[in-house]
C-alpha cells in the first residue's frame, strides 16, 4: 500500500509542477555551445513605465511546421532575460539552445509591435535575434542592429562566439500559450 500510495504522490507532484523541463541553459564560459546545440543572444530594454520591479523577455521554442510552441507541461523549452524596470540602457543576454526556431512568448507581460517571426537558431551557430524594448506605447519593439551592436554585445558577453551572425526570420502564426492544469 505505502509503495503504491508514494507512487500516487510522485505521479501527483508530476502532474502539478507545471513546464518542468527546459534544455535551456545560460551560455557557459567559454562560449561555444555544446555539441549539437545553438546559442542566442539578444538584448532587453525598458523605455516605458512598467509597473513590476522586474521586466522580462521570454523566447519559446516553436515548431514553424505546425505552426505552435513546442513542448507540453512536461517540457517546455525557452529562455528568460530578465531585467531591473529602471535599468538604463539595453542588456544583453546569451543561451545555449536546442537548435530550431523560437518566437516572442504569447506568456510575457507585454504584446510586441510587429508581425510575429519565429528566429532559426542553427546548430552549431551562434545567432543575434535583436534587441527587445519596452516602449512608452506599452508595447515591446524589436529592433537592433548587429554591425553596430557588436561591440557592446562583446563587452558585455565576452564568451559569445566571434562568429556572431544575425539571424534568420520567417513570419508565423501568432503563438498561443498553452495551460498546464492537473
Amino acid at each position: 500500500m505505502s509503495g503504491r500510495r508514494s507512487g500516487a504522490l510522485a505521479l501527483a507532484a508530476l502532474l502539478t509542477s507545471g513546464c518542468t523541463m527546459n534544455s535551456t541553459v545560460p551560455l557557459a564560459t567559454g562560449g561555444a555551445p555544446h555539441a549539437g546545440r545553438a546559442v542566442i543572444v539578444y538584448g532587453v530594454g525598458v523605455d516605458g513605465p512598467w509597473a513590476y520591479p522586474n521586466f522580462a523577455v521570454q523566447l519559446t521554442e516553436y515548431s514553424i511546421e505546425k505552426q505552435a510552441i513546442t513542448g507540453n507541461c512536461f517540457r517546455f523549452n525557452r529562455v528568460d532575460a530578465v531585467v531591473p524596470a529602471t535599468a538604463i540602457g539595453i542588456r544583453y543576454f546569451a543561451f545555449d539552445v536546442a537548435p530550431g526556431s523560437y518566437v516572442y512568448s504569447p506568456m510575457n507581460g507585454a504584446q510586441p509591435n510587429g508581425e510575429p517571426v519565429a528566429f532559426r537558431a542553427p546548430a552549431g551557430r551562434a545567432v543575434y535575434l535583436g534587441d527587445f524594448v519596452y516602449g512608452k506605447d506599452g508595447r515591446v519593439t524589436r529592433g537592433g542592429n548587429l554591425d553596430g551592436e557588436k561591440s557592446a554585445i562583446r563587452q558585455a558577453l565576452p564568451a559569445v562566439p566571434d562568429d556572431l551572425a544575425l539571424a534568420d526570420t520567417v513570419v508565423v502564426a501568432a503563438p498561443k500559450p498553452f495551460l498546464c492544469a492537473p
